[in-house]
């Protein structure tokens, strides 16, 4: 994971998930030492985390996956279709920070294709934590060195080279765009978007699904951040 570095002129504004209130009390007290960064919200269910995802002004979403009547993957994508406002020139959508016990890797190609940015396992120290907030509130991913490894191992590259409108679709699906909004995008139809696909899931053996290719699609770093 590469070292964030403070380009925030105001402090990065953290909202925290954790059903726990150990976990969730730790990464707390932690967030309030650091000096670039404001808690803003804290929640200890699914439907409250996103509720406050979607009206408090944040930067981060720091959030457990197995919470209390809505899990990750439904929040990431409900607050990916969520209105996208700007609050003082900041996106009041909060960037998707994962912290979570769950290594398995379907699980980990579902979040990155719901929108997660960062996915970390909750044996990471503290200090790494707070850096991962600091790459995703400067608009870059965070992954566990596992989780990096793991999705590396069984991704292999490509046998062939795609295409740059494969790449183009590739990196809009990454970045959360529905099939239609990538043939809007793209002034083609939806029709072509999928063959496209499919040509590019041929190329790469192990990709077979669509989460599968945005974690792909990030993991090789085809995604512009």
């Amino acid at each position: 994971m590469p070292t964030a570095v403070d380009t925030h002129t105001s402090p990065i504004r953290v909202l925290v998930a954790d059903e726990y209130a150990i976990v969730r009390r730790g990464l707390i007290q932690e967030i309030e030492q650091q000096p670039d960064m404001r808690l803003v919200g804290e929640a200890t269910n699914g439907p409250d985390a996103l509720q406050m995802a979607q009206t408090i002004p944040a930067d981060v979403l720091l959030l457990d996956t197995r919470l209390p009547g809505l899990n990750g993957v439904q929040i990431a994508r409900q607050l990916q279709r969520s209105p996208l406002r700007v609050d003082k020139n900041r996106d009041q959508r909060p960037q998707l920070l994962v912290f979570t016990v769950y290594r398995d890797r379907q699980y980990v190609w579902s979040l990155l294709a719901a929108g997660a940015r960062g996915y970390l396992l909750k044996d990471e120290p503290l200090p790494v934590v707070m850096d991962a907030i600091r790459l995703l509130a400067q608009g870059h991913t965070a992954l566990s060195q596992s989780i990096q490894t793991m999705l590396v191992e069984l991704i292999p590259a490509l046998n062939q080279t795609l295409s740059q409108r494969e790449v183009a679709i590739l990196r809009l699906l990454a970045q959360g765009k529905s099939h239609q909004e990538i043939a809007e995008s793209l002034a083609i139809t939806e029709k072509t978007v999928r063959n496209h696909l499919h040509n590019a899931y041929r190329k790469v053996p192990t990709v077979k699904s669509q989460a599968e290719a945005i974690a792909w699609t990030w993991i090789n770093r085809l995604v512009v951040e």
